[in-house]
């Protein structure tokens, strides 16, 4: 699968819910980015929230897995670390999730299309 892929999974859970007053899915995105945007790029938190766009976290111990290589995408700590519309896209990527389904329509819409350059 590609980062694209995987963020249209997470928005499709997340709007599964949407008439879910509980909205449990939504609500673990939301903490998740929320502790990332507070702890910041590079942290466990970002690591943690951005783990939900990776085809298989159970394989990010092989660095040749797909998995691995869309982790460190993700992470920033790829070949696309400080370049500007990469790290925009992180960021972006990492607020969408903040919001739960009143935004849920635009997740991911800004950013997983440049995260996957050079991937797929």
């Amino acid at each position: 699968m590609s980062i694209r892929n995987n963020v249209l999974k997470v928005k499709r859970q997340m709007l599964a819910e949407i008439d879910d007053p509980q909205q449990q899915f939504c609500k673990t995105v939301q903490d998740k980015a929320l502790a990332a945007v507070s702890k910041g790029q590079g942290t466990p938190e970002w690591e943690a929230y951005m783990k939900m766009f990776v085809d298989d976290p159970n394989t990010l111990n092989d660095a040749n897995s797909m998995s691995a290589k869309q982790l460190g995408r993700l992470m920033g700590t790829d070949d696309t670390g400080g370049k500007q519309d990469f790290d925009q896209k992180r960021a972006y990527l990492t607020a969408d999730g903040t919001c739960t389904t009143e935004t849920s329509l635009n997740f991911g819409r800004n950013a997983s299309l440049v995260l996957d350059l050079g991937l797929v």
